[in-house]
């Protein structure tokens, strides 16, 4: 049983009602006459009461309702109506919806006949206006087809015959709209949403079925308007309309417009839910329904009413409404505009203020300037435009002169045309006119002339490129390219004579020309290339493509006109051809000029000799040919075809002959190449040399093969012959005839392959064609034998053609393959003469060492050479007279004897004694003791060059040298020594000086603020910030190059003025950094980092500007030394010690090129590689500086290196099978200790280094006994624990890494690199679906997490 109790608060209970008032109480309820029990009784009685005004039996009801078997319950039923009403009069609830529709139907059923139930009918009815109430959030799921339903049978009450009934009907739909929260709530319930009622209104179909009532209101105005006035608000949905539209609701309410209603609400209602319609649903289907002849004369009469006697706002709005539709229904070509009159009253009313001529049509009738006659003046032009379409329009166009009312606007306007138009409204109107003479010229080509159009349009555009002072407006549609200019009127004109010209009618042309068209368009052209100079837009792109067309269609075909383009043309045209390719794809319309200037230049300049030479003189054709070479394919036929023309001039293959592209490529070339593109997209099979693969059909495209044979008349063309007006080979063979296929330079071997297949062209055409015409002639006949035979040795001629071109395709290879083979013995020997005299030089030096490795040798040598210096010297001394040595110190050499210089004034006094002579010798200056200890130092270690320092009396030989060996042993020994000290010194210059930098401090300032306005209150603008933007393919060292001081300052806010009381910010400091940058302060805390190009990093902020807050005073801006710390990003980081093999890996399975040597510490900087796959996927690995122990602790590259391993996702650690021994003073590891080290090292820099995936490359398996060593490792990792207690305490880790493979290799000889790429690829892959999987349970978890919130809700 369906029982609704509504709970009210005690604040609202009315007094209870004394008993014998109570009209629900039955008599045995009713309390005695005693005091105590009367009491007793009472509160019973009252509280009973209470319940029954709270709570209705709906079944009991309807049970009431149903029984019609007697008059004398009518009463009863209307009670329990009132009760019902009474009950709910806060709000229906949803789970009751189906009991209040039955009743609803019974009262309805009952109205017939008893006139008494259309009271409560319409109280009922008044509460299904209130919002439904529900008591959980499902149930307007759960109840929404009962509400539908519901809601539907509110629209099928409307047959009920009472004005009432249906009134209130409609305020009920009309509410949905208007809700109101109720006053009070049911226990337990709330209201619906908002929408709800009109999401349910549109299931239910409430829109259709209030359409088809309105026949059933047809006579009842009041009823009609209410209708109207629904349906007007259920129109505002799409689905409604498309309802409305199934009832066919845009013709009935067309019916409606012109029905009798003095208030005019029945047409501003009628006409604002058509807009609806046409806005929310297909305009062809309202058109349709709009179409009828009925329905165009209801138009044309409300149109002509509101026109002559509607003076109001509203009524000059609801006019132009009426005007969409009808020029909606022009474009319509069912609709019988023509037939009913409506198109010609249109038209008139058009132009009747422009031509002045009597028209009973519009009579009296006058504009103003206000904005709705505009608007209506528009819409009109427009009608015109759409009439322009149809074909049976035009001989109204003709009648009503419309070609001379659009032409009255083609004029000069330094003033408004009519006084009732402004000069913005005049100017809109203008280029309105201009736009729809472009769509009328051509239909009415007659009266264009007769009206010398041509001579008004050509005076016009002098005007517009003239220099006098113009105010356009710029404010329109049509006035689009700015204000202050003549641009637009000048692109509208220029779309009229477009349009003209393109029905290429000598009339027209003639007509052009002989007013002097030639030399103004081009006069137009030069203006709009200079403006396009100062500002380039899409409009001066049009105009000039306008005017390169209308040059093209004038001048086609006419010699004299040729040459009046020639020069000037000429000279235009070549900027045009120049273009940056790159232009092409702007989107603004550089494409289209492009291909209008190609058309300009076949049209104006081919066929006439000067206009060629002239082209040929400003090296036209290099330029055709080097946008050729862009091998844009909507250019390619026509640039081809241009250059197929130009070569009748005989000069023109001079010039393609002589042209040079892109690294020396020739036009031959070239040409080539597009041949070999265009067989690639009509796929034509070649094999890998290019030589031909299908000897029967050599150059038959996929397409062809794929035709079947349909028998064709003799003068239709077959498929081999519109193939080749429909692709390029044609064209690429023709060019190629006029060149010539002989001694063509700057060709490949498989150039000359393709060039033989080009050579015969024409003989596989003509072989295609033949099987065309046997396959045809089978398909229709049975050949006689001998045509048979005939038909067959033709076929057989193509086929041997392309046999013969294969063999000579084979030809060229092998000539080609000869050719490389001499060249390679060439370079060969050359190789072998380099050899030889690297070992000739090799054996000289060994020589030397072999002879200057004798110590006592050279001390014998040595003392010779003094000996014979000494003799070499005069014996006579001057005594007691100063003596100067002739040697110059430091030389090595002495001047030779000579005449001693005797100084006669320098007495032995001054100088004590002779000057002492020491031995001459030949020498160099000695080092001194203390640099030459520092140098040995440096690069000798202890013990290994014998004596120690050299001794300050060693002869001159021994004094520019240490110390020689003994012997040639000795001497190789000592430089064996020598070379890893020298090693070690490059590397650390090398670290200190390299090309790779990961560390930059930076000093970065905001701007300081603008100073204040105190006098007016200004503010100054706030100093501006300093940004670090992450940017792909910068570097560190760039930036350290580009700004030196490594300073940043943002600019200064600029100050307040009485001009700008708010002053500008100041200009940011933008620094782009690579990626993977992490931004630290100077005491190393970390404040930002920066992964991914784009993003952002404020590093100083800019001070507030001078203000009230600071006393009008600017504020400094911020200031502080930051660092930028790079770290790499890859997906694999290679670590090992050094010497392990990393860049050897890294050379073998990437592109990359790091430094390889036989030595530890080659690679001191790291490197980025990328693994290439055959499916084109990318793996990154860098290649890492090697560890040593004690790197966590800053020792060699330290942390320098290990922080490039945080952001690598996977390890990839190589190991040397044969160990590692970094020097003679550490000690010496195994495999397995040197893993155990790695992974110590990586856990006491980070421990999260050792939850990454890693894999191990065992590497060097091509040194003896790798197999072995390498077996004694594997059981080693299987069973570590067995081993450790062998091992030091501090080698130990406390969590080892788990290896997902272990690969054994070697880079010498490629072993096992293939094996590792597919395991690196599958463990990035693994790792790439465990994280997508640990998103999607994420995701997941979220989802249920937010379902359980809202079903506990």
């Amino acid at each position: 049983m369906a029982t609704l109790a509504v709970t009210e608060p005690p604040a609202s209970r009315a007094p209870s009602r004394s008993p014998a008032r109570s009209p629900a109480l039955s008599p045995a309820l009713r309390p005695s006459r005693g005091g105590g029990e009367r009491s007793r009784n009472a509160s019973e009685l009252g509280a009973i009461q209470d319940t029954q005004l709270r709570s209705v039996d709906l079944n009991r009801v309807i049970k009431l309702l149903e029984d019609s078997n007697s008059k004398d319950l009518e009463k009863e039923q209307l009670k329990s109506l009132k009760k019902v009403a009474k009950c709910f009069e806060n709000g229906l609830p949803l789970k009751d919806l189906a009991q209040i529709m039955e009743i609803l139907n019974l009262c309805a059923e009952k109205m017939n006949e008893q006139e008494a139930f259309s009271k409560p009918l319409c109280e009922l009815i008044k509460l299904c206006g209130l919002p439904f109430q529900k008591k959980k959030f499902s149930d307007e799921i759960s109840y929404a087809t009962v509400v539908s339903k519901f809601i539907a049978q509110l629209g099928y009450l409307m047959r009920v015959p009472s004005s009432e009934v249906r009134i209130q009907i409609c305020k009920c739909v009309i509410s949905f709209y208007n809700t109101e929260p109720p006053r009070k709530l049911l226990s337990g319930c709330q209201p619906t949403s908002t929408n709800y009622k009109i999401q349910m209104a549109e299931l239910g179909g409430l829109a259709e079925t209030l359409v088809l009532s309105l026949a059933v209101a047809e006579s009842q105005l009041i009823e009609k308007l209410w209708i109207l006035k629904a349906l007007q608000h259920l129109s505002s949905s799409g689905v409604n309309c498309r309802l409305m539209l199934k009832a066919r609701a845009a013709s009935r309410l067309c019916l409606y417009l012109n029905g009798d209603d003095p208030s005019g609400e029945l047409v501003f209602r009628s006409s604002e839910i058509l807009w609806n319609l046409v806005e929310n649903t297909s305009k062809e289907e309202v058109c349709n329904q709009l179409s009828s002849l009925e329905c165009v004369h209801t138009l044309k009469e409300v149109f002509e009413d509101l026109l002559m006697h509607g003076f109001r706002h509203y009524d000059r709005q609801l006019r132009n409404d009426l005007l969409v539709f009808a020029t909606l229904l022009a474009g319509n070509p069912a609709a019988p505009m023509i037939e009913s009159g409506f198109a010609k009253l249109l038209i008139a009313l058009a132009t009747f203020t422009e031509v002045k001529f009597p028209n009973p049509l519009v009579k009296g009738l006058k504009l103003t300037r206000c904005y709705e006659d505009f608007e209506m003046k528009k819409l009109l032009f427009h009608v015109i435009g759409v009439f322009s379409k149809d074909p049976r329009a035009v001989q109204l166009l003709s009648e009503n002169d419309v070609m001379p009312a659009l032409l009255y606007y083609v004029k000069p306007n330094q003033k408004p045309g009519f006084c009732e138009w402004s000069a913005a409204q005049y100017e809109e109107l203008q280029l309105h006119a201009i736009a729809i003479l472009a769509s009328v010229a051509p239909l009415l080509i007659d009266k264009y002339l007769s009206c010398q159009a041509n001579t008004l349009l050509l005076v016009f555009l002098e005007w517009c490129i003239g220099q006098d002072a113009f105010f356009g407006q710029g404010n329109s549609f049509h006035g689009t390219s700015g204000r202050g200019n003549k641009l637009a009127q000048m692109r509208y004109s220029l779309r009229v004579l477009r349009s003209v010209v393109a029905l290429y009618d000598d009339a027209v042309n003639l007509n052009l020309c002989d007013q002097g068209a030639i030399s103004q368009l081009l006069d137009i052209l030069k203006y709009a290339v200079n403006k396009s100079k100062e500002k380039e837009d899409a409009v001066l792109l049009e105009i000039q493509a306008d005017v390169l067309f209308i040059l093209s269609a004038v001048c086609k075909n006419d010699l004299l006109r040729k040459e009046l383009f020639s020069y000037e043309g000429v000279d235009i045209l070549i900027p045009f051809i120049q273009m940056d390719p790159k232009k092409l794809y702007s989107g603004l319309g550089h494409n289209f000029l492009l291909l209008s200037a190609l058309d300009c230049l076949w049209s104006c300049v081919l066929g006439c000799y000067v206009a060629e030479d002239y082209f040929l003189e400003k090296q036209g054709v290099f330029l055709l040919l080097d946008l050729l070479a862009v091998k844009q394919k909507n250019l390619c036929n026509i640039i081809l075809g241009i250059l197929v023309e130009f070569c009748d001039n005989p000069k023109t293959t001079s010039h393609i002959s002589t042209w040079r592209g892109e690294k020396d490529q020739t036009a031959a070339s070239l040409l080539i190449q597009l041949w070999r593109q265009e067989e690639l997209d009509l796929g034509i099979k070649r094999d890998r040399y290019g030589r031909i693969v299908d000897m029967k059909r050599p150059i038959t495209s996929s397409f062809q093969k794929q035709q079947e044979v349909i028998p064709l008349p003799a003068k239709c063309p077959s498929f081999a012959i519109m193939e080749i007006s429909e692709n390029i080979r044609a064209k690429l063979y023709s060019l190629l005839c006029k060149l010539g296929f002989e001694n063509l330079p700057g060709l490949s071997a498989k150039d000359r392959v393709t060039l033989a297949i080009i050579q015969h062209y024409i003989d596989f055409k003509v072989g295609e064609v033949w099987s065309e015409i046997r396959a045809e002639l089978k398909e229709e006949f049975k050949p006689i034998a001998s045509d048979e035979e005939a038909l067959k040795v033709l076929s057989g001629v193509s086929e041997d053609t392309g046999r013969m071109v294969a063999a000579l395709q084979t030809e060229v290879l092998e000539s080609q393959h000869q050719q490389e083979i001499q060249e390679e013995h060439k370079t060969y020997k050359k190789i072998k003469a380099i050899h030889k005299q690297k070992e000739m030089l090799n054996k000289s030096w060994e020589n030397f060492l072999t002879r200057t490795s004798n110590y006592e040798a050279l001390k014998k040598a040595k003392t010779l050479q003094e000996k014979s210096i000494e003799a070499s010297r005069p014996k006579l001394k001057t005594q007691n007279e100063a003596v100067y040595s002739t040697d110059i110190k430091g030389l090595g050499t002495t001047i030779g004897s000579g005449h001693l210089v005797t100084v006669k004034s320098t007495p032995p006094q001054l100088t004590g004694r002779p000057l002492d002579v020491p031995e001459l010798a030949l020498r160099k200056l000695p080092l001194s003791e203390e640099a030459l200890n520092k140098d040995q130092n440096l690069s000798q270690p202890p013990g290994a060059w014998g004596p120690g320092p050299l001794s300050p009396c060693a002869s001159g030989c021994a004094a520019s040298a240490p110390a020689r060996p003994s012997s040639p042993a000795a001497g190789r020994a000592r430089a064996e020594a020598v070379a890893p000290a020298m090693v070690r010194g490059g590397a650390a210059v090398l670290r200190k000086y390299g090309s790779f930098i990961d560390d930059l401090r930076l000093y970065v300032k905001g701007g300081t603020g603008g100073m204040g306005y105190p006098r007016l209150g200004g503010q100054g603008g706030r100093g501006g910030d300093v940004w670090f933007i992450a940017q792909e393919r910068i570097t560190l060292k760039s930036i350290k190059e580009k700004y030196p001081l490594k300073r940043f300052v943002a600019g200064t806010g600029a100050n307040s003025s009485v001009k700008a009381l708010k002053g500008e910010k100041g200009k940011d400091c933008e620094v782009h950094v690579p990626l993977g940058i992490s931004v630290l302060c100077d005491d190393g805390k970390q404040i930002g980092e920066l992964n991914a190009a784009g993003e952002r990093f404020l590093a100083a902020r800019g001070g507030l500007g001078g203000c009230l807050a600071t006393n009008f005073v600017p504020c400094k801006g911020q200031r502080r030394i930051v660092r930028l710390d790079l770290k790499l990003i890859a997906d694999i980081g290679l670590v090992g010690f050094p010497n392990a093999g990393k860049s050897s890996l890294l050379s073998k399975v990437s592109h990359a090129k790091p430094e390889i040597a036989n030595y530890a510490f080659t690679t001191i900087q790291p490197q980025l590689g990328k693994i290439m796959y055959a499916d084109y996927k990318q793996i990154s690995v860098a290649d890492l500086p090697g560890l040593i122990e004690g790197a966590h602790a800053n020792k060699g590259m330290g942390h320098k290196f290990l922080k490039h391993v945080e952001r690598t996702k996977q390890l990839l650690l190589v190991v040397d099978i044969s160990g590692f021994q970094l020097s003679v003073k550490t000690q010496f590891r195994t495999a397995f200790e040197t893993i155990l080290l790695l992974t110590k090292e990586l856990e006491l820099y980070k421990e999260e280094l050792l939850t990454k995936p890693a894999l191990l490359a065992i590497n060097k398996m091509d040194l003896p006994c790798a197999k072995d060593n390498l077996n004694e490792l594997m059981k080693q990792l299987q069973n570590p624990q067995d081993y450790l207690h062998l091992l030091e305490e501090e080698m130990i880790p406390a969590n080892t890494l788990e290896f997902k493979d272990i690969i054994p290799i070697s880079t010498y000889t490629g072993e096992g690199i293939e094996e590792l790429k597919a395991c690196i690829r599958k463990s990035i892959a693994e790792e790439a679906e465990q994280e997508n999987e640990e998103y999607r349970k994420k995701k997941l978890l979220l989802l249920r997490t937010s379902e359980e919130q809202m079903n506990r809700r």
